[in-house]
């Protein structure tokens, strides 16, 4: 097999690690550059994944002609694709013999789009799971399915150890097609266009909690988007404060007949507890954002008269 990989993030490092362990060596590597406010950047990694195995390389954010006509001429198989932003021009399956094979965190045709793990976990769905597909000339995510792999979400898992198992499933997803590509065992399947649901990009400061909306909803908000994500965030004394632990409150099955959503009820010895629209929140660790400090908010708000916006 003759191929070569366009990728990043972690999930995209773990993956080509897997594929050079296990013998599948690409031509040539383009890595993606992530964005200045991302915590975690594995370019770096890849890059010396790519020296160590004398792979050519490039770190872009989208590729140039240059890439384009260097595939027109490589007599690739096909080429993985697996935490890529920018779109690639399905033309370039004619250079191909099989096609460009992507990796989306979802069970397609549901969520198509960005951040589908996160969104998944906002929406309280109990499993989301990846998607092997060729790029097509249609919408994004909208190709042929090859395989499919689910992925439990549990009730107490944050979008990170989700994350994780999503990582582990996209592996053994690539590891079977390199597999079945060599016995000629691939079979495709055509997309159910009147399932097909679809996600918008998200940004740093969607974050923001509404204390306004019930307890429910923020958990799963802060679950979904914490470190090493931008986070769930609230205001307090001035200070942006991006929670990174938290849980249903002691007191979230109360009925409060005087109720003011984002009035932090008690100070524990290890977290604050604050009222939503509907039920509590107790916050066990967050991080000033103004500072940088991570902290157990009980270290900052000192009274029940504190209000968290």
């Amino acid at each position: 097999m003759k191929f070569s990989f366009i990728g990043g993030t972690y999930r995209g490092y773990e993956l080509l690690k897997a594929l050079l362990n296990a013998g599948h060596i690409p031509d040539s590597i383009v890595i993606l550059k992530e964005d200045e406010h991302e915590v975690l950047k594995c370019s770096s990694q890849i890059t010396e994944l790519a020296q160590l195995h004398n792979i050519p390389f490039g770190c872009k954010k989208k590729l140039t002609d240059t890439d384009y006509k260097n595939y027109e001429t490589a007599s690739l198989d096909f080429i993985i694709v697996c935490g890529w932003r920018t779109l690639i021009n399905p033309e370039l399956n004619k250079s191909l013999k099989f096609g460009m094979v992507a990796a989306h965190d979802s069970l397609l045709p549901k969520y198509r789009g960005f951040a589908p793990i996160n969104w998944a976990i906002i929406n309280g769905e109990k499993e989301c799971g990846v998607t092997l597909i060729l790029i097509n000339n249609g919408e994004t995510d909208s190709g042929k399915i090859i395989s499919q792999k689910a992925v439990v979400i549990n009730d107490n898992e944050y979008g990170w150890d989700v994350y994780q198992n999503v990582i582990k499933a996209t592996i053994e997803i690539y590891l079977e097609f390199f597999s079945n590509f060599e016995n000629n065992k691939i079979v495709t399947s055509e997309q159910n266009e009147l399932e097909a649901t679809y996600t918008c990009k998200r940004t740093p400061d969607d974050g923001r909690i509404d204390w306004n909306k019930s307890s429910k909803i923020i958990y799963d908000l802060i679950r979904a988007i914490a470190h090493p994500y931008p986070g769930a965030f609230c205001e307090f004394d001035s200070k942006r404060f991006s929670i990174r632990k938290a849980e249903l409150g002691k007191n979230n099955e109360k009925k409060f007949s005087g109720r003011i959503p984002g009035r932090v009820i008690s100070i524990n010895t290890d977290s604050i507890e604050v009222l939503c629209g509907q039920g509590t929140i107790s916050i066990l660790e967050w991080e000033c954002k103004n500072t940088g400090e991570v902290s157990s908010p009980n270290k900052v708000v000192k009274s029940i008269t504190a209000k968290l916006i």
